[in-house]
């Protein structure tokens, strides 16, 4: 009975995996790299990834996110002397907006200071260009900008540093180039779990699910193995109203045995639709090393929806399988 059990389980997952598609196994961290950001594409099968070095954004293809590799092949756009934007590329992320390609990212000028920036271009395997400076809007950096559409209107959240700490800004904006009006603080850190290393909030990405809108976020230091991910929820009402916006008083994913530092997530989805959570992460810092950078790896998780709120089983180094089309 044995050897027919299993040959009838063979046979229902050929079913249940058309010629179409393909399921890929991998096993956590897939590749090294941080701030990760994947599109599904829109205009066919498989996905795109950006990522950024010091001094140049990158954009590549590949069929399935398990299979991504930082191999800094395909520049789009590159950081240019004396300008705002001459060195220290970080958290690029590719949007779709208007039938149009954008990638925000944050860069900084020969002293240091980060700002905002976004370019734009009709196919991301070819150089993107129009570079506007978003603005900075703190006493010190703003970095990490993410942008979506809310009820026929786009809006932009972002982490604004100040002398002591870091937290999410909102805004409205007039078009992907232009941020409208003055931006509010939806968050900064308040719990313990928000500020080893240094209190901070920022890498936010917005999540529609059930009529919900999420952003979630990273949380305390990049360099420290408690660098979580957070979730903010929206209560309804006049969306630029901080009071309407709930934190969660729990993180929603930590790191665990080898994967720790699990931040700076976004999500996207399978063949099928189901929700993934793209993240990066690092080995655990040992007593020679805490509160230094390490190097970053990428991850994928799947997402249990319980009552319209994102849940996560531990992120463990274990196969999972990705459903995609071929």
């Amino acid at each position: 009975m044995k050897p027919l059990l299993a040959f009838l389980l063979t046979a229902l997952l050929a079913v249940s995996v058309s010629a179409d598609y393909g399921v890929s196994k991998f096993t956590d961290p897939i590749c090294g790299g941080a701030d990760p950001c994947v599109v599904k594409n829109p205009e066919g099968k498989g996905y795109w990834y950006v990522y950024s070095s010091d001094k140049a954004v990158f954009a590549e293809y590949a069929l399935t996110p398990a299979d991504f590799r930082y191999d800094f092949r395909n520049k789009v756009f590159e950081a240019r002397p004396n300008t705002l934007y001459a060195k220290e590329f970080w958290a690029p992320e590719l949007h779709r907006l208007g039938g149009k390609w954008y990638i925000y990212f944050t860069a900084a000028d020969d002293s240091g200071l980060h700002r905002m920036f976004v370019v734009s271009g009709d196919d991301p395997t070819k150089p993107f260009g129009d570079i506007k400076c978003m603005g900075d809007y703190e006493d010190d950096n703003a970095i990490d900008q993410t942008v979506f559409e809310y009820k026929g209107k786009l809006y932009t959240s972002f982490s604004a540093r100040n002398k002591d700490h870091q937290k999410l800004m909102l805004a409205e904006m007039k078009s992907p180039y232009e941020i409208k009006g003055a931006p509010v603080c939806v968050s900064r850190p308040e719990y313990d779990w928000e500020k080893p290393g240094w209190p901070i909030n920022e890498g936010s990405y917005a999540v529609k699910h059930g009529g919900k809108l999420h952003l979630i976020f990273a949380a305390a230091g990049a360099t420290m193995d408690e660098y979580c991910i957070g979730l903010l929820t929206f209560g309804g009402g006049d969306i630029m109203n901080p009071a309407n916006w709930k934190k969660h008083p729990e993180p929603i994913l930590r790191g665990q045995g080898n994967i720790q530092g699990t931040g700076h997530g976004m999500f996207t989805q399978d063949a099928d639709g189901n929700d993934w959570l793209v993240f990066h992460c690092n080995r655990p810092h040992n007593e020679e090393n805490r509160g230094q950078w390490l190097a970053r790896f990428l991850c994928l998780q799947p997402v249990v929806w319980i009552d319209d709120i994102p849940h996560f089983s531990p992120v463990v180094e274990k196969p999972k399988y990705f459903k995609y089309e071929r």
